[in-house]
Order: C-alpha cells, then sequence, then structure tokens
C-alpha cells in the first residue's frame, strides 16, 4: 500500500498542478477533417481521438521535449517534436495519404483498456488509485468495471461466470505466476503490484488476442512504464506502515528503489477487528526498478520485488465446539520482469523477455505442518510486421518451465511442467468501415502431453464517426489446476468458447457501451460419481449482458462511471453433483463511481457505491445443491485526499473509508461436518478506516 500512496500522491500532485494541454485538428492534405485519428505522446500512453470536426485535446504530466504522434489508417503517422514546460499547447496537424484512405476501425469487443492507442481509454493508473473502496489495488479498481463479480471472501477476478483461476495476470507479455499476496482462509489478499508501475490496463472481459493463453475467462495485460519522469525522493507514513522511494534519472537511464514495512498490529488495536488474530499481519518489502533507453527505439526494462510477510489467526473448529484452530502464514516472495524492445529495419518490432518467480508459502494448521512452493521460468518473443498500409502481422513463442510443490503434514506430491506455445495473427481492413483480426494459437503441455490449436477472429463495423459495432469469437484453453495435476496426469486442456457482440459509442471524455456474450465450458475437471477419482467430464455455461457509460465531460471538475451486469451461469464441474450456479456468481451486480476535485479546498474526493445480488452457497440442510443465497452486497465508500505543505515540503494527507454505512455484508456462511453448526463469513472489519501522509522531498 505504500508504493500505491507514494505514487499516487506524486500523480495527483502532476494533475492538479503540473499537466500540459496539447490540443488541435487534424486534416488531410486537401483540408479533409480526420476524426478518431490517433494522436498521442511517443513512448507513452497520454493521448486522444480527434473527434468529428477533427480537433483534439489531452492532458499529460509528461515535461521536457517529447515526440507526438498522429496516426489514421490509410495514411502517412506524422511524428512532430514538441517541447512541454506546463504550458497550453496548439498544434495543427495535417497527415498525408497513402495509396488509400481508410477510415480508422477499433476492434474492441471484450475489451476495456487504457494502454493501447488504437483503442478508447477508459482506465488508467490515477482511475485505479482514486477509486474509493479500492485503496489502490488494481484487481479491487477493476471490479467497478461490468463482468466482474463483488467476491469478498478469496481474492481474484471473477469475471462472466469464470472462476479466479480463469483470469491471468500478463506484465509486459510476461505471465505473473503468483499476482496476488498470499491469503488465509475466507480473506481476501491485495495485488502485489501498485498501478503506477504500468502505462494503463487493458483488461479483457473475453475474446482476446492469441498473444495470450492459458486462461479460460479473462487477461489482464499491464504494460509498464518506461522511462521516470525525473529524480525523486519521497517518504510515506501510513495508519499501518512506513515506506521510502527514490527515483534517479538520467538523460537515457533510470532507477528507482523502493523499500517498505507494514505492521498492522498498532492499528488493529485502533481499529477493533472481528476476526481473531494471534499474528497480525507483518510485512517486509523492496523494489528496484531499472530502465535504460538504447537507442532512439530501443528500451531495455528489468523489474524485480521481493516481498516477506508472516501472519497467523484463529478460526472457530465447528466441529468441536468451543475449539479453535489456528492457521498461520510466512510467505517468501521474488519476482524479476526483464524485457528489451526496439524497431528493426523494414517496420519490423521485436519484443523479447524473460520472467522469473518464486514463491514459498509455509503454513502451520495447528500442529501440521502445510508447503506450497513454485517457481517459474518463462521466456517469449513476439514480432510485429507491417505488411502494408492496411495489414499488419503479430507472431512469436513463449516457453515456460514451472516447478510445484506441496506438501501436507509427511505427504508430498509434485511435478513439473514444460509449457511452450506459438501464436501469430494478423489485423487487416477489409472495407472502408470493416476491419477484422484473426489469430491462431497452438499451446504443447509436457505435464498432460496434450497439445491444443486455439482459433481467434474479431470483427469491428464503423456504424458512423462515434460509433462501433463488434464482435469476437474464440476458443480458450487452460491446464486444470495444481491440485489435480499433482496427483495425477491423465487429463485435458479444459476449454471455453467465447461468442461476444457489443455496441460502442465514443466520443471525447465519454463512453457508452453495451455488449452480450455467451461461453461454452467443456472437458471441465469434475469428480467421478461414487468414485475417488477425477475426469475431463465437467460442463458449464456462461451468458450475460454488460452496460457501462463514462462521463468526464459534463460536470467541471467531475468524473464518474457507472456500470451494470447481468449473468446467468451454471456448471457441473469438480465435486458438484450436478449442473449448478456456482457460489462466485451474483446474478445482478452494479457499481457507481465519482471522483470530484475541489480546487477552492485543494482536495480531490471519491464516493463508490457497489450493489450485488445474492450468491449462492452450499447448505447440507438444503436437499438443492447451492439452493440457498446470501443477502444483497451493498458497499458506499469515500476517499480523500488533501494537497498542502509540511516543513517546505510538498505533502498529500490521505483518507480512506470503506462501508461508510455500515451495512452487514455476508459472503457466505460455513458448516460442520454434520450440518448441526453453521458460521457467518463476513469482513474482517464492518467499516475500515486508512489514513496517511505522504512528503515529497524534493518535489518541484
Amino acid at each position: 500500500m505504500s508504493k500505491t500512496i507514494l505514487f499516487l500522491t506524486i500523480l495527483i500532485a502532476g494533475v492538479l498542478n503540473g499537466q500540459t494541454l496539447i490540443k488541435g485538428t487534424v486534416k488531410s492534405g486537401t483540408g479533409e477533417v480526420l476524426p478518431s485519428a490517433n494522436i498521442f505522446i511517443k513512448d507513452t500512453y497520454d493521448g486522444n481521438s480527434s473527434d468529428l470536426n477533427g480537433n483534439f485535446s489531452f492532458e499529460t504530466e509528461e515535461a521536457g521535449d517529447v515526440i507526438l504522434v498522429a496516426k489514421f489508417i490509410g495514411y502517412k503517422a506524422k511524428e512532430i517534436p514538441l517541447k512541454l514546460d506546463k504550458k497550453e499547447i496548439i498544434v495543427d496537424i495535417v497527415l498525408e495519404p497513402e495509396a488509400t484512405e481508410l477510415k480508422t476501425v477499433v476492434i474492441s469487443a471484450g475489451a476495456f483498456e487504457a494502454s493501447d492507442e488504437k483503442k478508447a481509454v477508459v482506465m488508467r493508473p490515477l482511475d485505479i488509485v482514486t477509486t474509493a473502496g479500492a485503496n489502490g489495488d488494481i484487481y479491487s479498481a477493476l471490479t467497478t468495471l461490468p463482468g466482474t463479480q463483488q467476491v469478498g471472501e478469496q481474492e481474484g477476478l471473477f469475471v462472466r461466470g469464470g472462476s479466479a483461476a480463469e483470469t491471468k495476470t500478463f506484465i509486459d507479455d510476461m505471465l505473473v505466476q503468483n499476482p496476488y499476496f498470499s491469503s488465509v482462509p475466507d480473506l481476501p489478499s491485495r495485488g502485489r503490484f501498485s498501478p503506477f508501475l504500468f502505462k494503463g490496463t487493458i483488461f479483457s472481459t473475453g475474446g482476446y488476442s492469441a498473444q495470450y493463453g492459458q486462461a479460460l475467462s479473462s487477461a489482464l495485460i499491464l504494460k509498464s512504464q518506461d522511462l521516470a519522469p525525473d529524480t525523486r525522493s519521497s517518504i510515506s507514513v501510513l495508519a499501518a506502515g512506513v515506506g521510502a522511494f527514490h527515483s534517479q534519472r538520467w538523460e537515457n537511464t533510470s532507477v528507482g528503489v523502493s523499500l517498505d514495512y507494514f505492521n498492522l498490529g498498532p492499528y488493529f488495536k485502533a481499529f477493533p477487528q472481528r476476526t481473531e488474530w494471534d499474528k497480525s499481519p507483518e510485512t517486509a518489502s523492496g523494489t528496484f526498478i531499472f530502465r535504460h533507453k538504447t537507442s532512439k527505439t530501443g528500451m531495455l526494462k528489468a523489474y524485480s520485488t521481493y516481498n516477506a510477510s508472516d501472519v497467523a489467526l484463529l478460526q472457530s473448529n465447528l466441529d468441536v465446539p468451543g475449539t479453535k484452530t489456528r492457521f498461520g502464514l510466512k510467505n517468501k516472495n521474488f519476482y524479476l520482469n526483464s524485457g528489451y524492445s526496439d524497431i528493426l529495419g523494414d517496420d519490423l518490432t521485436m519484443s523479447v523477455g524473460y520472467s522469473f518467480t518464486v514463491n514459498n508459502d509455509d503454513i502451520l494448521i495447528d500442529a501440521v505442518p502445510v508447503d506450497r512452493d513454485n517457481d517459474l521460468n518463462q521466456v517469449k518473443a513476439t514480432f510485429q510486421k507491417g505488411i502494408s498500409t492496411n495489414l499488419f502481422v503479430t507472431f512469436g513463442g513463449e516457453y515456460q518451465h514451472l516447478n510445484i510443490k506441496n506438501s501436507l503434514g509427511g505427504l508430498s506430491a509434485e511435478y513439473q511442467e514444460n509449457y511452450s506455445a506459438a501464436f501469430v495473427e494478423a489485423d487487416f481492413f477489409i472495407t472502408n468501415n470493416l476491419a477484422a483480426r484473426a489469430g491462431l494459437r497452438f499451446d504443447n503441455s509436457n505435464v498432460i502431453n496434450k497439445q491444443s490449436l486455439a482459433p481467434r477472429l474479431s470483427l469491428a463495423w464503423k456504424l458512423s464517426d462515434l460509433s462501433t459495432l463488434n464482435f469476437a469469437y474464440g476458443r480458450f484453453y487452460q491446464l486444470p489446476d495444481a491440485q489435480y495435476l499433482n496427483f495425477s496426469r491423465d487429463y485435458q486442456f479444459e476449454n471455453a468458447t467465447h461468442y461476444i457482440a457489443n455496441y460502442q459509442i465514443l466520443a471525447d471524455k465519454r463512453v457508452f457501451r453495451v455488449e452480450f456474450y455467451y461461453k461454452q465450458y467443456d472437458n471441465l475437471v469434475k469428480k467421478i460419481p461414487n468414485g475417488f477419482f477425477y475426469d475431463n467430464s465437467g460442463t458449464g455455461y456462461a451468458k450475460g449482458i454488460d452496460l457501462f457509460w463514462r462521463d468526464s465531460e459534463s460536470f467541471k471538475y467531475v468524473d464518474y462511471w457507472l456500470s451494470y451486469s447481468w449473468l446467468d451461469t451454471k456448471r457441473d464441474y469438480r465435486e458438484f453433483p450436478t449442473l449448478a450456479t456456482p457460489t462466485f456468481a451474483a446474478e445482478h451486480t452494479a457499481s457507481l463511481v465519482y471522483k470530484h476535485y475541489v480546487p477552492d479546498l485543494n482536495t480531490y474526493l471519491g464516493f463508490t457505491y457497489r450493489f450485488a445480488t445474492g450468491r449462492p452457497y452450499f447448505n447440507p440442510n438444503n436437499p438443492v445443491f447451492n439452493g440457498d443465497k446470501t443477502r444483497e452486497y451493498h458497499d458506499l465508500s469515500f476517499n480523500g485526499s488533501y494537497l498542502t505543505n509540511l516543513w517546505g515540503y510538498f505533502t498529500i494527507v490521505y483518507l480512506s473509508v470503506s462501508n461508510l454505512l455500515g451495512y452487514e455484508n455476508i459472503f457466505s456462511y460455513r458448516y460442520s461436518t454434520d450440518g448441526s453448526v453453521s458460521q457467518e463469513v463476513i469482513p474482517p472489519v464492518l467499516r475500515s478506516v486508512f489514513f496517511g501522509f505522504f512528503v515529497s522531498l524534493d518535489y518541484k
């Protein structure tokens, strides 16, 4: 949390005190306005699209010498050098046509994103950390978008009827093996990464690119920042810990280092918890970030982080009333992500990467030791080639070596996976108003000795300068969970088929979107009836409608969005005796996010309201499997940032409160083995409060 607050305050300072406004028009050489042209700052994702009259405007926190890029399909891209000094800049851009002029069409079925200049900016780092109730956590903020579920008793993104394991996280195209901090029973954990490490997020709720695999439901794709903007040192004092951060910037190189320590013991004494902690959570972590610009187009990146944590809680033993079970967890995690990208001759873009993860969970359940260890090595190479003005091809491959080892008492199970994949994908424009993306992915698993071939197809039809109709289809494959592979290798890939149709209106600072989807699950792992073994006989489906509206134009200093989802999903898999709705799926969910800057008070305020209908849970006393439902979920959260000065240094005071109205949410129920005793699964505290302050030691 400390690094998030550090980055949050730095960015808010830039947003409120140091942005540069860039605006202008985009026209052809004959004077024709070019709507929907992409205008952005090179090596960043700050930018916007031109409107119906060819006008554009956007704000950026970048400073100094930059390159403004203008692109429009059918026209030659143009690069314009600019010097940003926090003053308004007006740029009139004239683009020269290629052999054929085409209207740009964006393929967007199934994807919310903020880091691809070809698509609309929907969620950026500042969006994430200023979303009330998210507390700077990427995954929590994303649950305000349609298609996601409000699951409060475990971590993960539950997307369109999919479990948390069916959503994968990728940083610079590399799979993240352990994207969340290790958790204890019935309590969710945060994501490991600050949103300000990234340019933005591509959150694909289905139909995603063939570049990414081993995810049945969705992919969260994060692109890391390039060079640090300047040299800066910062410290933070929070309700639960302290942190320090320093970035050093040279002309073509930057280095960042952060150290953080958290001990929630004093915080829990000030704000009593309903969870019975035997050892309050304690965490120490360090991060190192290296960036080097090797040439005009080349960039070398390395990011590493180490984290050690210790926690223990007591949980009622429902089978032996009056007794408690102690669950202790010590976790150590190291993650390295490195990569090099460059533009080679003849418009060929290359990106190669290597990542390494090692994660050790040492668990003690009363006197019984449990160990969960894994390590992952991955290499990946991706190339993109512009064949013509209207045809772009992306291709590449990856290799992963994964070790999994689990032990319980004196029993242990382990396996190694050597996984390889290749992919190819083409974006092409069929007519002035019709574009397509066709892809194919090949997966090979050594542990189950199986292969898969996954086709992907997207179509985009531009109905007007502001509206687009999109379609997507794809087959997606995923290995069974480790808990099954530890004991058997006789499995197929689990798979899902996606069908998506959406309609989107994208205007300057306004977005409306409605999306329909259907997913068919096959070959899911399922326990053989009246037996002890599992096979791939499981099936399921998910269908629904997602609505999204965002407006940062209508009201001065106000940005808000609304989302709604309807979901109908059932599965017959794992230990399910019949086709039933999983416990993580609610039929209706909705969110309202409101953000308001008050210049007279130099304060940034935010409110988030989340709603979900009851989720099913297993009651052994009910003959209908998962036939009971929890009460409705309600949460109104608040956060605020006040900008001031302490000791002559720029300072931000931060406060957040979740469940402001104190609604008693119930996530599920636990039962004794015979079903005679039950216990509610509830949040660890009715209303949580977080506060702290940040001091920038050299803010200018």
